[in-house]
């Protein structure tokens, strides 16, 4: 019973996202016109099994940057997804990737 005392940080930091270069530069909006010109690459999703344990804003930033990463992925610069308001409570996760010229 110990040991699970002492792994259960370790399976807890497992469950983090971390940004690349890549995937910091990826922008994640709600409004439609600044993707309307770019091109779109596909679904991407920042559902996470961790989201049941974790704040509710901590969980929006969660997805926030697992929709960067896939996007990223995807070769992607801007996520149009629900998530990016601020007001965001769920359940909905999925976003757009699109390619956009500078």
């Amino acid at each position: 019973m110990p040991r699970f005392f002492i792994l259960l940080p370790a399976l807890l930091l497992g469950a983090c996202t971390y940004h690349t270069s890549r995937s910091s530069i990826v922008v994640v909006t709600d409004t439609k016109s600044v993707v309307e010109n770019c091109k779109a690459l596909g679904q991407v999703d920042g559902q996470d099994s961790s989201q049941a344990i974790m704040p509710l804003d901590k969980t929006r930033d969660s997805v926030v940057a697992r929709l960067k990463i896939a996007a990223a992925e995807k070769g992607g610069t801007h996520v149009f997804a629900t998530a990016a308001d601020i007001k965001w409570k769920g359940p909905d996760t999925k976003g757009t990737a699109y390619m956009c010229s500078p």
